[in-house]
């Protein structure tokens, strides 16, 4: 079978989950991924034909697609802001959202000019650690912390930061309970769980079957449960006049807003994404 061929075969079988545009795109990332061709390459290249070893692995991502499985957790990786991410069932796929806050902190560091050498960094809830590993490879004698309450994603955040060559120091804590502690950050920074149950019924399949739910969702009831407990811990442990960088639900905009200010931040400032839509958030210490 041709590369052409097997990207056929995958849209009809993928057709089922997806539209025939996003099994194309998948059908491609992964006939890229396993048998090394340049995005660039791939339809100068599609009339090729499969080794047979090429075409029994592609049929066996393919298997695993249909469950409904995410092609990253499939592949086994990803991409994010240039780099490479080991990504498994501990944790969230990075997304583009995240890429936006990355970018955000970066380049308000560099219009502001900071000696990066002085700045201590912590990302609560680090996940896979794509934003400690990445702002620590743009911002290499910066130092980088990375919290998560889950030893599995910290396993595999721990490979991230190897597999990238930067040093983060990783930190096994509950932020909604956590330990005492003297340090001090000058900036804080996090995507946490901020999904509240109502709007599961909103979600693709694929993630409810196969993301964690513990990186996910929140209680109706209570739904920036992590943005009190994240704001309280910035008062006690960010410098004077420290940043906290926030993701958030983009239906709790100004609810988080208003919450950051109540806990006495100032200059908050919301920011929409590519899409037009309330997805991440900057306050100071006041």
């Amino acid at each position: 079978m041709t590369i052409a061929g097997m990207e056929k075969t995958f849209i009809r079988e993928l057709t089922a989950l997806y539209s025939p545009e996003e099994a194309g795109s998948i059908a491609r990332l992964v006939i890229c991924f396993l048998c090394q061709v340049e995005h660039g390459q791939y339809f100068i290249r599609k009339n090729e034909e499969l080794s047979e070893k090429q075409h029994l692995t592609l049929d066996d991502i393919l298997n695993t697609l249909k469950k409904g499985v995410p092609v990253q957790y499939a592949l086994g990786e990803t991409e994010f802001y240039g780099l490479p991410f080991k990504v498994n069932l501990s944790v969230l796929i990075p997304r583009p959202e995240t890429e936006e806050l990355v970018d955000w902190i970066l380049k308000d560091l560099k219009l502001r000019g900071d000696k990066v050498k002085s700045l201590k960094i912590l990302d609560i809830g680090t996940g896979s650690g794509c934003i400690p590993v990445t702002l620590g490879k743009n911002l290499p004698e910066a130092e980088v912390s990375a919290l998560d309450v889950s030893p599995g994603a910290l396993t595999l955040a721990q490979e991230n930061a190897i597999l990238n060559k930067t040093e983060i120091i990783f930190i096994q804590d509950d932020i909604l309970d956590p330990r005492p502690t003297s340090t001090r950050y000058s900036i804080i920074t996090s995507n946490p769980p901020y999904i509240t149950l109502t709007e599961k019924s909103q979600m693709h399949v694929n993630v409810l079957d196969h993301e964690p739910h513990l990186a996910l969702f929140v209680p109706d009831d209570d739904p920036l449960v992590f943005y009190k407990a994240i704001a309280n811990f910035a008062k006690s442990h960010l410098e004077a006049g420290g940043l906290l960088y926030l993701e958030i639900n983009e239906h709790l905009g100004q609810e988080t807003a208003a919450l950051l200010r109540d806990e006495g931040f100032i200059h908050v400032e919301l920011r929409q994404d590519l899409r037009d839509r309330d997805r991440m958030i900057k306050a100071q210490l006041g």
